[in-house]
């Protein structure tokens, strides 16, 4: 799988990215390198509802979805 970053356009490493659990593009999770998922908010209003940034993405390892959330 080769894709760019859906924040930076940046090409994602097929072994490992990661995927925001709320956001969409094209009807698929939106993907992200693994620097943009550390720092992604999904609107304006989680920044100033307290959320902590990239707790909505989930790390994407040779095609296996982590359980956890966050990008570590």
């Amino acid at each position: 799988m080769t894709a760019p970053c859906g924040a930076c356009g940046a090409m994602l490493e097929p072994a490992r990215y990661a995927i925001c659990a709320v956001c969409e593009q094209g009807g698929a999770p939106l993907r992200l390198c693994v620097a943009c998922a550390r720092g992604h908010f999904c609107t304006a209003r989680c920044r100033t509802n307290g959320c902590k940034a990239g707790l909505c993405t989930k790390l994407v390892t040779n095609g296996t979805v982590a359980r956890a959330f966050g990008a570590v």
